[in-house]
């Protein structure tokens, strides 16, 4: 095997699904192994020790959501993918908080090769931070410290608008729904809660002014944070 490559260790029981998963990352030159299930998983990650976790998360007692948890205890800088069909609002969050890194739908797998080429360039270049998002290059955001760094100068965002950037870097340009934002934030229904988000929106904003290529866009009271060419 080529010890150049990037080690992809994917938790999916649907044999099927995660064989073609893994034609088509190792065409994208990874090295991939297949658990059945999350108990399976934790065995090969001690043993064989990936750079990547990609899980589903309905595999039974043994799903994603348990994986990731046991993974993020013990390891703060392997980075975790959640892939599945299940992408309502709820579980996005549900992840998220369990240690995951982003959730991706199984719908967009070009979405999945996107980020993941994105995952290999960091770790190539001796970045694996835990949770380090790179939303341009002038700018990452640390969501452990909440740090926000735009061309060296770093600010510690606050709790909440901290939280938003982290659910807005998670969907990976793409649009983040209401619900997804406010059950992320407050834990609950959105019913009442858009003059907060909005309010929350407009100071993230401020922060991220110093990087002229950042924009936070509302389409439809849904919002989605774009990086725009100079």
């Amino acid at each position: 095997m080529d010890e150049t490559k990037v080690k992809i260790l994917y938790a999916e029981d649907d044999e099927i699904g995660a064989k073609f998963t893994k034609m088509i990352l190792e065409k994208e030159n990874f090295e991939v192994m297949i658990a059945p299930d999350g108990a399976e998983a934790w065995k090969i990650y001690k043993e064989w020790k990936p750079d990547i976790i990609l899980t589903d998360l309905d595999m039974g007692e043994n799903g994603g959501l348990k994986l990731t948890r046991k993974i993020r205890e013990h390891d703060q800088q392997i980075h975790i993918i959640v892939y599945t069909s299940h992408g309502e609002p709820a579980n996005e969050v549900a992840v998220l908080d369990a240690g995951a890194d982003t959730f991706i739908c199984k719908e967009r797998p070009e979405v999945l090769i996107l980020y993941i080429n994105r995952v290999r360039d960091k770790i190539k270049k001796c970045m694996n931070i835990p949770h380090l998002y790179t939303l341009s290059p002038h700018t990452t955001y640390n969501s452990v410290t909440r740090e926000l760094s735009i061309d060296g100068q770093t600010t510690r965002l606050k709790g909440i608008e901290g939280r938003l950037l982290q659910l807005l870097c998670a969907k990976n340009h793409e649009v983040a729904n209401r619900t997804y934002l406010v059950q992320g934030i407050w834990n609950k229904s959105n019913e009442g809660k858009d003059s907060e988000l909005k309010k929350y929106i407009s100071l993230l904003r401020a922060n991220l002014k110093a990087d002229p290529t950042l924009q936070i866009e509302c389409r439809n009271g849904n919002y989605i944070l774009m990086v725009l060419s100079q």
